[in-house]
C-alpha cells in the first residue's frame, strides 16, 4: 500500500509525516490532540521549555490512556460476571 504525505502542524511547527491512507485521519486528529493538550500545559507554564511540555503532555495522554484501559479492563470482567451470573440463572431455571 502506497503511503500519503500528509502535514501536521503542532505548536505553531509543521511536521510532514507519511503513513497509510487509512490512518490520515487518525493521525490528524491526534496531532490535533496532543496540540491542545501541549497548548494546556504550556498555559499552565508559560516558561516551560518547548521539549519539557512535549514530555510533559504525552505523560498526561498516556496516563489518561492507561485510566481508560484500567477501566475498560474492569468493565470486562464485570461483564463476564454478569454473563456467569446469567448463565448460572438459566441453568437453575431449568433444573426446576
Amino acid at each position: 500500500m502506497e503511503q500519503e504525505q500528509i502535514t501536521i502542524i503542532i505548536q505553531d511547527q509543521e511536521y510532514k509525516i507519511k503513513c497509510d491512507p487509512d490512518q490520515v485521519e487518525l493521525l490528524q486528529k491526534s496531532a490535533v490532540y496532543l496540540d491542545m493538550k501541549m497548548s494546556e500545559v504550556k498555559t499552565m507554564s508559560p516558561s516551560m521549555a518547548k521539549e519539557k511540555i512535549a514530555v510533559m503532555s504525552a505523560l498526561n495522554v498516556v496516563s489518561a490512556y492507561l485510566k481508560q484501559e484500567e477501566q475498560v479492563k474492569e468493565y470486562s470482567d464485570a461483564c463476564e460476571e454478569i454473563d456467569l451470573l446469567s448463565e448460572s440463572l438459566r441453568e437453575y431455571g431449568t433444573d426446576q
